[in-house]
C-alpha cells in the first residue's frame, strides 16, 4: 500500500491541548528566529528552496507517492510549501551561524571518548565463503571435491548461483544480526579453515569455510577520534540551540490569548 493512501494518525482528545501549545511555541520560536534573521541580513535565494523542495518531492517519489498528491494529502500548496520552506531555511540559516562556533576541545573528545568506550566497540566478526547450488546432490558433490582438495575459489566462481560466486563466494567480514541467521548459526560455530556440512536454507544448499574470526574489541582513540569528536559537536550544538531558542524566547516580548487557547480543553 502507497503512503498515500494510508489514514492520517488521529491525535486523543486529551492530548490535543498538550498538542497545541507544543505547535504555538514552535511557531512562536520560529518567528522570533525570523525576527532575527532578517534584523541580521540573512536571505535565502530561490536556488536554495528549489534544492530543498527537490528533495521533499524526491523523498515523495522514493515512497511511490506523487509529489502532488503528497502536498494535497497535507493540505499545502506548492506556493505555500515554497514560503514555509524558506522560512525554515532562513530560521536554520540564523541558528547555524549562532551555534557554529560551538566545538568541542581535544580534552572533552578524549573525555567522551573514555565515557562511551562501549558505544567504541566493535562485536565478534568472521570471514566467510559460501557455495550455494540448487540441490542437495550437487551440494554433496561440491562438498566431496573440497574435501578432496578443490579449490573453494574455483568451485565457487564455477557453480554459485550466489552474486558472490564473482568473488570466489567471499561474504567478507560481518558481526552476527548482518546476515540470515542460517548464516550466523554455522560460520560462528566453525574453526578457522574448516568447511560446513550441506546446509539448506530457503537461497538454496550452502557449503560455508571460514576463514577468519574477530573477537570483540574497544577501538583504540585514535582510530575513533573524528567520528567522536563529530558526536559531541552535534551534542554541543543540540544543547547550544536549545539555549539560545530559551533566551530568545525570554527576551523577546510575547502575548498569548490563553482564553482563546483553554477553548481546545
Amino acid at each position: 500500500m502507497r503512503r498515500g493512501s494510508e489514514a492520517p494518525a488521529q491525535a486523543a482528545p486529551a492530548d490535543i491541548p498538550k498538542l497545541a501549545r507544543a505547535l504555538l511555541d514552535s511557531m512562536i520560536e520560529r518567528a522570533i528566529v525570523l525576527q532575527r534573521a532578517k534584523a541580521a541580513g540573512l536571505s535565502v535565494s530561490e536556488a536554495e528552496v528549489q534544492r530543498a523542495t527537490d528533495a521533499l518531492a524526491e523523498s515523495a517519489r522514493s515512497g511511490g507517492e506523487a509529489f502532488r498528491e503528497r502536498l494535497s494529502r497535507d493540505g499545502q500548496t506548492a506556493e505555500g510549501l515554497s514560503d514555509e520552506m524558506r522560512e525554515r531555511l532562513l530560521a536554520g540559516k540564523y541558528v547555524a551561524d549562532q551555534i557554529r562556533a560551538e566545538r568541542p576541545s581535544a580534552a572533552e573528545v578524549r573525555a567522551y571518548y573514555d565515557q562511551h568506550r562501549a558505544e567504541f566497540e566493535d562485536p565478534e566478526m568472521v570471514h566467510c565463503q559460501q557455495l550455494v547450488v540448487r540441490t542437495p546432490d550437487e551440494a554433496k558433490s561440491m562438498l566431496d571435491q573440497l574435501r578432496k582438495g578443490s579449490s573453494f575459489d574455483d568451485l565457487a566462481r564455477a557453480h554459485s548461483t550466489s552474486p558472490d560466486s564473482q568473488k570466489g563466494g567471499d561474504l567478507g567480514w560481518f558481526p552476527r544480526g548482518t546476515m540470515p541467521k542460517v548464516f550466523d548459526d554455522n560460520c560462528f560455530s566453525l574453526g578457522t579453515g574448516k568447511i560446513s556440512g550441506v546446509v539448506p536454507s530457503p537461497y538454496g544448499y550452502h557449503v560455508f569455510k571460514l576463514l577468519g574470526r574477530r573477537g570483540p574489541r574497544t577501538r583504540r582513540f585514535e582510530e575513533v577520534k573524528t567520528e567522536a569528536e563529530r558526536r559531541l559537536t552535534a551534542e554541543k550544538r543540540a544543547n547550544a540551540e536549545r539555549q539560545l531558542l530559551q533566551q530568545l524566547r525570554a527576551a523577546a516580548e510575547v502575548k498569548v490569548d490563553e482564553s482563546a487557547l483553554a477553548l481546545l480543553h
